[in-house]
């Protein structure tokens, strides 16, 4: 067996590769796990003068972006070499830090033949094989689908280690470059829309800038329609009719139909926003057609959470900036499409269906969804939510008396 293959040269060279010292490193692990994490922790764990306990694997794991069983490996042969008397790491940033750790690490582990051995032959140079490149992918898009139910701070960091790993393959990806750029782009884009969440917009627009890039050398112009989609959230409704318009324009072909939708629903509401009545009506009439060839499940995870519910809410909300009279029964509508798993997308349906409520004069019910999208929205801790909750609340009517109490308990839960 190689020396030096244990967990702290594994955690060192992973590190390193992230381009992060020990204190990043720390600041690291604290977004991953919500709590202060100790610099000094890192640098034991590295040296080799404390080997993880059982109880650190998991958030080792998803910190630094590797299985579990990697981590289990790594630390039985750290206490291998500790037995034996032949633990002496190299020093920081020593070339066969660089050079030996994943490979030897994979090889004396027996991992070569599973997905973390194949990852390791690829950052050490070897060329990207198609199951890792498929692995990759699929990544990716595992991250949408978590987007719904992660936290932002966790799932910010899981993106960045993900983006991590497809920046160093990205060299040596040979046939498969163009969908690991595609993969890439998609999981900048996620990041820049959970920083968004986070309240950081400069640098979701980095991540949304960087996301377009991969689109253009990828030639594939739906991550620039994604990227639209997503900043059209953060501007005004003049300046987001715009991004919309052109983010249709590059999810025309067969296999959009869901994308199409979204953007024409958001495009509805934007036009509703400044009183566009006719184009906003036709909007809505645009995201249902395509929405009837949609198919949310098989088509870009990128669009797995525009479901009826979703459509339905949207038009909500485009109805209540229009005083639509068919309001309340549209709210009536997207609350029976809802079901009861408690994911961000819930907290944007209970949201305009709230708002949607008061509009139409329904006060008592706008109080009683509002109760539960604040609810979920404590759950979920998304920025969207509390700004429609916001919103919310401003609108309630003082002269009410659960309307007053429950704009009392907004202020108070969301500070």
């Amino acid at each position: 067996m190689m020396g030096a293959q244990g967990i702290g040269d594994l955690l060192r060279c992973l590190r390193v590769r992230a381009g992060r010292t020990r204190p990043e490193q720390a600041q690291h692990i604290e977004s991953v796990q919500g709590q202060w994490f100790d610099p000094e922790r890192v640098k034991r764990w590295e040296t080799g003068k404390r080997i993880p306990t059982s109880t650190d694997f998991q958030l080792i794991a998803d910190s630094y972006g590797i299985a579990i069983e990697v981590v289990r490996a790594a630390v039985s042969c750290s206490r291998q070499q500790r037995r034996i008397g032949h633990l002496n790491p190299p020093e920081e940033g020593a070339d066969q830090v660089q050079r030996r750790t994943f490979m030897g690490f994979a090889l004396a582990a027996g991992l070569g033949g599973e997905p973390w051995g194949r990852l390791a032959a690829a950052l050490e140079g070897a060329p990207v094989d198609k199951v890792t490149a498929s692995q990759l992918v699929s990544k990716t898009a595992k991250l949408f689908t978590a987007e719904e139910r992660t936290p932002a701070r966790m799932l910010a960091a899981q993106l960045s280690a993900h983006l991590d790993t497809i920046t160093t393959v990205l060299p040596t990806s040979g046939t498969h470059r163009r969908e690991l750029t595609i993969a890439a782009g998609e999981a900048a884009a996620l990041a820049g829309w959970v920083h968004w969440d986070l309240g950081d917009p400069e640098t979701a627009m980095r991540y949304y800038d960087t996301a377009a890039l991969a689109g253009r050398r990828a030639g594939h112009p739906a991550i620039n329609a994604l990227v639209l989609g997503y900043t059209s959230y953060g501007v005004g409704p003049v300046e987001a009719r715009k991004m919309l318009a052109a983010a249709q324009e590059h999810v025309r072909e067969p296999g959009y139909a869901t994308a199409r939708a979204w953007l024409c629903a958001r495009e509805a509401e934007e036009a509703a926003a400044v009183g566009d009545r006719e184009a906003a009506v036709r909007a809505l009439d645009r995201a249902t057609t395509a929405f009837d060839y949609a198919d949310p499940g098989g088509e870009q995870a990128w669009v797995s959470f525009f479901v009826p519910a979703r459509l339905a809410s949207m038009r909500v909300a485009t109805y209540a900036r229009l005083r639509h009279r068919a309001l309340e029964a549209a709210a009536d509508e997207a609350l029976a499409e809802l079901g009861t798993t408690e994911t961000k997308m819930r907290v944007a349906v209970l949201g305009d269906v709230a708002s949607g409520y008061l509009v139409a004069g329904s006060v008592d019910q706008a109080v009683e969804v509002g109760r539960r999208a604040l609810a979920a929205t404590l759950e979920t801790e998304t920025t969207m939510g509390k700004l429609r909750l916001a919103s919310l609340a401003t609108q309630l009517p003082a002269r009410h008396r659960e309307a007053r109490a429950f704009r009392e308990e907004i202020r108070a839960s969301l500070g």
